[in-house]
């Protein structure tokens, strides 16, 4: 590959990086935003929280307490709490269990496929057509719909194959 042409895809790369962390920067305001405007401080527990939710799809509780093992299983219980309260994460079911990811304020809405033997979650995209079902099933059940979730359970590609 010529100099120039290396050149150029290293900066384009920078640039893509640049856009990453400019809109992780502008949720970490909106985060801190959010945080202030209910008279909650903007503490270091919370932001490290809200920096892993936001670089992963979900996590469970306990994967959370041991990333944040820095700080007490208290506090990290606390914040989770506060910020279902303030509406900044979602809690998904899974059967028994539940993972925990952004909500829409923070990403973009999307529904979930869940594999029941391994756990594993995959991110259905934007689906125009669902969102289109929802909004005519409401209607014609004369309901106003505030917020919703799909998920889809079952076996994922890997799990299925081997049984």
């Amino acid at each position: 590959m010529r100099p120039h042409v290396q050149i150029a895809n290293f900066l384009q790369s920078v640039r893509g990086m640049q856009y990453y962390f400019k809109m992780a920067d502008v949720e970490f305001e909106r985060f801190k935003t959010l945080l202030r405007k209910h008279s909650y401080l903007v503490t270091q527990p919370r932001m490290r929280l809200f920096g892993y939710l936001q670089n992963h799809p979900a996590y469970t509780l306990k994967e959370l307490i041991h990333l944040t093992k820095k700080h007490d299983p208290v506090t990290v219980y606390r914040n989770i709490d506060l910020f279902e309260k303030l509406g900044i994460i979602n809690r998904i079911r899974l059967g028994w269990n539940t993972k925990i990811e952004l909500s829409d304020i923070f990403q973009h809405h999307h529904h979930h496929m869940s594999c029941v033997s391994c756990g594993k979650i995959f991110i259905l995209k934007d689906n125009d057509i669902i969102e289109q079902e929802i909004a005519k099933i409401s209607q014609r059940s004369k309901f106003k719909p505030m917020d919703h979730q799909l998920e889809i359970r079952g076996l994922c590609h890997n799990c299925y194959t081997k049984k």
